[in-house]
């Protein structure tokens, strides 16, 4: 591991097995935005049972305070980018002694692990009634109330922020009585539309039809065709070789 520190880490003080960590400075060409130059611990070989909480405590009581840390492998031994506040943590880390050793878990911060960390992250994960219920509830509340106040301003107003401005009144029992004209448009083209309809299904009467009439034809052709082979081989004049 040429140009990477050690520093070892274990889950708690009681814990007489230690692991060993692989850091050094995260110093590349292209630098990520959220991984600064002089602030950032590139750190490897990080065991499973760590979280981001109990990393950033042990490095922060070490070294000083962490703003992010961000695993870049999500199952089995992990990478690690520690992000400090301030650049002089950075000095502090890479003048740690290969002997210090970092507790996950301790009563100020505690390493949450197998069952009890598998139901904390499902009971994490579900929702809760009735603020999703009392949300809901608040959020038509506000839609309704903004409906109201656009239809009594006679105006809508979309998304994009257009305004569109409608009549006070609708069609129904109120609404004035149509034209003899109009009546009259809307006459012919029902009209108009029924005859489409009467002369489509009139030519697909006739496709039918005549579907009907070809099939006769080929069965009295093929009746006439038997009736023919018949009478061939009656007279012996049947060779079909």
């Amino acid at each position: 591991m040429s140009g990477f520190k050690t520093i070892w880490v274990r889950y708690d003080a009681d814990s007489s097995d230690r692991h060993q960590l692989f850091f050094k400075e995260h110093s590349v060409r292209n630098q990520e935005p959220e991984y600064p130059r002089s602030q950032t611990l590139f750190v490897l070989n990080v065991p499973p049972y760590a979280t981001t909480e109990s990393m950033k405590h042990g490095f922060a009581k070490l070294c000083g305070d962490v703003r992010s840390i961000t695993f870049s492998n999500a199952e089995g031994f992990k990478t690690a980018y520690v992000v400090f506040t301030r650049e002089s943590s950075l000095d502090k880390a890479m003048e740690l002694s290969e002997n210090c050793v970092i507790t996950l878990s301790s009563d100020e911060n505690a390493c949450i692990t197998g069952l009890e960390k598998w139901c904390k992250e499902y009971t994490d994960s579900l929702r809760n009634e009735q603020a999703m219920k009392k949300g809901i509830e608040e959020y038509i509340a506000a839609y309704d109330k903004k409906i109201e106040d656009s239809i009594a301003k006679g105006a809508e107003e979309d998304d994009n922020g257009w305004v569109t401005i409608t009549k006070g009144k609708k069609r129904g029992q109120f609404a004035p009585t149509r034209k003899e004209s109009t009546i009259d448009k809307v006459q012919q083209q029902e009209e108009q539309r029924k005859k489409r309809k009467q002369l489509l299904n009139f030519y697909t009467f006739q496709i039918r039809e005549s579907k009907k009439q070809n099939l006769a034809e080929l069965r009295k052709k093929f009746e006439l065709d038997k009736k023919r082979l018949q009478e061939l081989k009656l007279k012996r004049t049947f060779k079909p070789f």
